[in-house]
Formats: structure tokens, C-alpha cells, sequence
């Protein structure tokens, strides 16, 4: 897969879809298959045109959406759907100003788009308000074939980015896995803690999220598969203010990484979200949070064990 930036071209005819495409969940990959498809069909390439920003960074910058992915992440995701080209578009205040009819004709003529593929509900152009047929009518004029893929509905449920957001915000990453096609995850760099883990038998890793907008699922604690380069291994992660140990109110995100010892402070991991076990609260004392923790293990371990 090759990625386009904003000012360069594609000079093959394109099958196309638009969208952020957050996650790249089922629902993405439906519309991204119909897209692949349908370029093979024609002898044409095959392209999502896609944002470096969400939109709604720079139309309400005082309310960013928490992202499911980096953009290096979902650039990544993308190139496993077999797609040709992303091409990556910075949201600004000169795209948000396009009509749908001049965004049209800016993709006609800089990537080639033949015929554009639409997610259901998928709006687009100033103010979106435009209607699908109105697209239809504008391309019609401009030489790009607009169709409505399918809704996609898996799971029993319809899919969308906003409600796998709801859902990883509630700590049920077991039903966003379902949606997503994959486990939620989180890259970050480990970096110094107070180091009260290793007194207590539970050295921890804190992570620094590597995506700063990244969704941050609910507090409590979680069965998690860690990544360190090419290998994989078990830990239980906690998310919250610490409240047995901590009183500062400030949010950490702690990995301990089962039967691992390395010093691994500068590097770049990756935590996997399979299940939260139980939400955070205050102990009345550290010999009972070790107790709990030796719980949380045991509990953890028996769910990874169908895992790893």
C-alpha cells in the first residue's frame, strides 16, 4: 500500500470511500472490501481517502474526540485490508470550507476518483448538508460514480467509532473486541513511576500513551497481553488514581508484565485489552491491596490462559 499525501497525485482511475475510519472496525472493512472489489473488477485502483486529524479538532478544538488509533496506526491497519492507496488529507479550516461539490471535483482531479463508495451514513462537505443524492447529482456532473455501500451490522449491533468509544469508556473491551475485529490497544513508552510496585511483589511498568487524544479505557483492572517487540506476554494492567497508595488524584496507567524482569524504562510497548476483572477502589491498606493483587493474578492468569 502506498500513502498520498495531500499534495500529491494518483494518476490511475480510483475506486474510492472517505471517512476517518477510527479503528478500522468491521464496519471500516466492509465498506474498504466493496472498494478493493470493486477496483479489481474494473482494472482500477483502490484508495481511502482519509484524515492525518479528526475534523473535530479544528471545528471544536475545545472538545477532541478521543481517538481509537494513532494515525500511524491506522495507516497500518489500513494496509492490511489490501487497499492501494491512502491517501492522507490534513483536516484544516480550507477543506472544512468545501462544498461536497467542490471536494468532489478537488478528488476528480488530484486522485483520479471514479467512482466513490459511501459509508450508509456517511456525510461530508460544508456543514454536511448535503443529501446522498445531492451527491449523486454532483458527480453525475463531475464524472464520479457515487454509491451507498450496505449498512454493515455484526455482533447483533450496529457499528460505528462512536459506539465502540461508548463501550471502551464503560471497560466492556470484550464487546468492543467484537466490533473492532481485534483487541483494543495502546502503545506507549514506559516511563518512571514512585516504584512502590516492587515493594510490595508487583513491579509495574507506567506507560505513557505515545497518541496523546488516544481513549483511555475506564478505570479498574485488566487482562492484558503486552507486546515488546515480536513477543508476546501476559500481565494485569490498572488504570485509575491509586487510591490505597496515592492521593494526588492523578491517573496512571500501570502494567505488571507476569514472570518478566528486564529493565525495560525508554521502550515501547504495547498493551492488548482482553477483559476488565473489576473496577478500582480504595483498600484500607497496602497488605490488603498485595492481597487483591494476588487475587487479580490468579484471576487474570486463568483468563489468559486461553490466550497465551
Amino acid at each position: 500500500m502506498e500513502t498520498v499525501r495531500g499534495n500529491e497525485t494518483i494518476n490511475r482511475p480510483v475506486v474510492a470511500t472517505i471517512g476517518m475510519f477510527d479503528g478500522v472496525h468491521l464496519g471500516h472493512r466492509s465498506v474498504v472490501s466493496l472498494v478493493v472489489g470493486q477496483a479489481a473488477e474494473r482494472g482500477w485502483a483502490s484508495a481511502v481517502i482519509t484524515f492525518a486529524r479528526h475534523p473535530q479538532t479544528v471545528l471544536h478544538p475545545d472538545s477532541p474526540v478521543p481517538l481509537l488509533m494513532s494515525v500511524d496506526r491506522r495507516i497500518s491497519a489500513l494496509a492490511e485490508t489490501g487497499i492501494d492507496y491512502t491517501v492522507l488529507l490534513d483536516f484544516d479550516r480550507r477543506l472544512a470550507s468545501l462544498t461536497a461539490a467542490e471536494f468532489l471535483q478537488q478528488i476528480y482531479n488530484k486522485y483520479n476518483v471514479r467512482r466513490l463508495i459511501v459509508g450508509y451514513d456517511h456525510r461530508f462537505g460544508h456543514n454536511r448538508s448535503d443529501s446522498f443524492d445531492d451527491y449523486v447529482a454532483y458527480g453525475r456532473r463531475i464524472g464520479i460514480d457515487v454509491v451507498r455501500a450496505p449498512e454493515f451490522v455484526g455482533a447483533g449491533a450496529h457499528i460505528s467509532s462512536s459506539t465502540i468509544r461508548r463501550l471502551i469508556s464503560d471497560g466492556d473491551v470484550v464487546s468492543a473486541e467484537q466490533l473492532l475485529g481485534g483487541r483494543y490497544s495502546l502503545s506507549g513508552t514506559v516511563v518512571e513511576g514512585n516504584r512502590l510496585g516492587r515493594t510490595i511483589g508487583f513491579p509495574t511498568a507506567n506507560i505513557q500513551p505515545l497518541e496523546p487524544h488516544q481513549l483511555i479505557p475506564a478505570a479498574g483492572v485488566y487482562a492484558v497481553v503486552v507486546r515488546l517487540g515480536d513477543t508476546a506476554y501476559r500481565g494485569m494492567l490498572n488504570i485509575g488514581t491509586r487510591p490505597t497508595v496515592d492521593r494526588s488524584g492523578r491517573t496512571t496507567i500501570e502494567v505488571h508484565i507476569f514472570d518478566f524482569a528486564a529493565d525495560i524504562y525508554g521502550t515501547t510497548l504495547t498493551v492488548e485489552f482482553v477483559q476488565r476483572v473489576r473496577a478500582e477502589r480504595r483498600l484500607p491498606s497496602v497488605d490488603s491491596l498485595r492481597r487483591q493483587l494476588v487475587d487479580d493474578r490468579i484471576a487474570i492468569e486463568n483468563i489468559l490462559n486461553y490466550i497465551l
